[in-house]
């Protein structure tokens, strides 16, 4: 009898294959499990960015405080887990803003829950994000309870 093995990663995944535009920026992209071919992608992380360039070639050691990019270079940037490690999210989502392009879209997914400090959860998000961006959408985790995906358009 053959088994079917959950992965918790899977709604994601496919959400971000859907949505996802042209040339893509993994922001903290850890060690690339987002990744596709030819996407970009950076972490603070040196031996994370190493197993990241399993996946893809164009990955670098960098701050999302200070990316290492020129304006309007990106269709799409990916945050996925990482704003509330990162700190200082106002800085980082200028920054993401700066590389997109004018129609670029920002994907960032988060199961934190609400606390104090800077932080970016379920309750918050769409605030926050709508700081930077001009249209906000949130989809609901279909597997992970708490789990939202933002879909934020320039």
């Amino acid at each position: 009898m053959l088994r079917r093995v959950h992965d918790p990663g899977r709604w994601l995944a496919a959400q971000l294959a859907s949505l996802a535009i042209g040339r893509v920026l993994d922001v903290g992209c850890g060690e690339g499990r987002h990744l596709r071919p030819g996407d970009a992608g950076i972490d603070v992380d040196p031996a994370r960015v190493a197993a990241a360039r399993e996946r893809s070639r164009l990955v670098a050691v960098a701050d999302a405080h200070r990316l290492p990019f020129r304006d309007s270079t990106f269709d799409t940037a990916l945050a996925i887990r990482m704003l509330n490690d990162a700190g200082r999210i106002d800085e980082v989502l200028t920054e993401i803003r700066r590389v997109l392009t004018a129609d670029g879209r920002l994907l960032v997914y988060t199961r934190a829950r609400k606390a104090e400090g800077d932080r970016l959860d379920a309750e918050n998000g769409q605030t926050r994000l709508s700081a930077h961006f001009a249209s906000i959408r949130a989809l609901a985790d279909e597997e992970q309870p708490g789990g939202v995906l933002f879909v934020a358009d320039r």
